[in-house]
């Protein structure tokens, strides 16, 4: 049996969509981060490897770390309490590393690169233009 989607229902859609979009554009920005980035990377990538689940990049995962939608104080209560089974909790490490870890993820680009922006890649590319 095919279903149909009525003009009506496909219109209500849209503007659910419409909607969803004017209140995430309005939505309050993220007070800037307070902690160290770079000290933020070493503490995501080496001594509490949230890499393993998240990536390098922080798009992988569920949640997914990147874009960070969540103030820096809802991070910190969701990494010490996640709501995912998946997620350990991190209860005892300092809230100064949690921070740093915090600025690191918003340091993190949303866009995904370009690939004339990763090396290996752009040589690939200029060797194919000069084959042609």
């Amino acid at each position: 049996m095919r279903s149909r989607v009525s003009g009506a229902g496909l219109g209500a859609g849209i503007g659910a969509i419409a909607l969803s979009a004017v209140l995430v554009a309005q939505a309050p920005a993220l007070a800037p981060p307070t902690g160290d980035a770079k000290r933020g990377q070493e503490l995501f990538e080496k001594t509490y490897k949230c890499y393993a689940c998240h990536g390098y990049d922080g798009q992988t995962g569920n949640p997914r770390l990147v874009p960070m939608n969540r103030t820096q104080e809802a991070f910190l209560a969701y990494v010490r309490k996640p709501a995912t089974p998946q997620m350990p909790k991190f209860v005892d490490p300092p809230e100064k590393d949690l921070v740093d870890v915090y600025a690191y993820i918003r340091s993190i680009p949303v866009a995904a690169p370009t690939p004339d922006s990763i090396p290996l890649l752009k040589g690939i590319i200029e060797r194919r233009q000069q084959v042609k």
